[in-house]
């Protein structure tokens, strides 16, 4: 155990001396400042000592506590923890095992009487630690704007602190593999990026073509309530029309589906960057009253839907998404690739010759 905490708090070291550790920290409570500078009242918003009078954005159309949710939801977690901040962590972290196996440290590190994997393994928690550190950062200084200036005091918050590191993770994961195979800090980079991109279009396909699906099969729904609707008032009726838009709807709904369980079924066993995220901001409208789904009362014609209202639709993708992408398909599964993806790097580093 000493050992292992000797080699962390090296490596923590050799992170606090980078530039960037602490430049990420101060990005971070620069811009939860820079929102906190931010007021709403009854006539308009405020920014500094600045004022814009607004019919739109007043605290008679929304509370301070929301607005500030709102803009914690949108910037902090769609735009700061999941990009931003992933991208600048990756940046710092990503030498930490080509250097490991350098020539010269990785000599020192085996003359110690410690495990290969032991070693390994606690070279990589402390990346993840600059993440925990940049990501605890953030939200403790967006918990208090909110709790001060919006007067909404949110423990679930600190969720987010857990979540950004297994997000975070997935990726790291694939960087240490790249860098155990290469040793070059900037192809673990660049290639981690890759993946990630990939990773990402992947997940985007995968949603957009379920949303496809639901749509397709509300559209199907509303159309047989149409036709009996009409059958019910008027038993003559001619509903011909309608029963061939329905079957129409029917084999647009066989083709969605024809396209998603396989892509559905690939999403499954990769890291679930998107899809973590999306699960964050479920349990935040869940449990700690952030934005709830639009409530417009306009159709759908994106998918070819017309006959379904678009809060209805919105209401439905998030219903679905939290029957069957709980915590356990989404942390779940991705937490089993990290696991394949590390017991690669620990195998190939425990049989490498140094």
């Amino acid at each position: 155990m000493t050992q292992t905490l000797a080699i962390f708090l090296d490596a923590y070291r050799d992170l606090n001396s980078r530039k960037l550790f602490w430049l990420a920290l101060a990005l971070s409570l620069l811009g939860v400042l820079l929102v906190g500078s931010v007021g709403i009242d009854a006539t308009g918003v405020s920014v500094l000592w600045f004022h814009i009078d607004s019919q739109f954005v007043n605290t008679g159309f929304i509370t301070p506590g929301t607005f500030y949710k709102i803009i914690f939801q949108n910037l902090g977690i769609n735009v700061w923890l999941t990009w931003l901040a992933a991208i600048l962590a990756l940046i710092s972290t990503a030498s930490i095992v080509p250097e490991l196996l350098a020539s010269g440290s990785i000599d020192m590190m085996l003359s110690k009487p410690i495990s290969r994997t032991r070693l390994f393994l606690t070279r990589w928690v402390t990346g993840l630690f600059f993440a925990a550190i940049q990501a605890a950062v953030f939200v403790i200084a967006s918990f208090l704007v909110i709790g001060i200036r919006g007067g909404a005091w949110e423990p679930e918050l600190f969720v987010a602190v857990p979540a950004v590191v297994v997000f975070f993770s997935y990726l790291y994961c694939f960087c240490a593999l790249v860098g155990v195979l290469t040793r070059s800090t900037v192809a673990s980079l660049l290639l981690t990026l890759v993946f990630w991109l990939g990773v990402f279009a992947l997940q985007e396909g995968e949603q957009f073509v379920n949303r496809g699906r639901i749509a397709s099969s509300m559209e199907i729904k509303a159309l047989d309530a149409l036709i009996e609707s009409r059958l019910a008032k008027n038993a003559e009726a001619d509903v011909d029309p309608l029963r061939t838009e329905l079957e129409a709807a029917r084999r647009a709904s066989e083709r969605w589906n024809q396209l998603y369980w396989p892509a559905y079924a690939v999403v499954t066993v990769l890291p679930k960057t998107n899809e973590t995220t999306d699960w964050l901001q479920r349990r935040l409208v869940a449990r700690a009253s952030f934005r709830p789904p639009p409530d417009e009362e306009s159709t759908l014609n994106f998918f070819g839907s017309t006959r379904v209202k678009r809060r209805d639709f919105q209401q439905a993708v998030f219903d679905d998404a939290e029957s069957r992408k709980g915590a356990w398909w989404v942390i779940g599964t991705s937490l089993g690739f990290e696991a394949a993806m590390l017991g690669a790097c620990v195998w190939l580093f425990r049989r490498r010759d140094f």
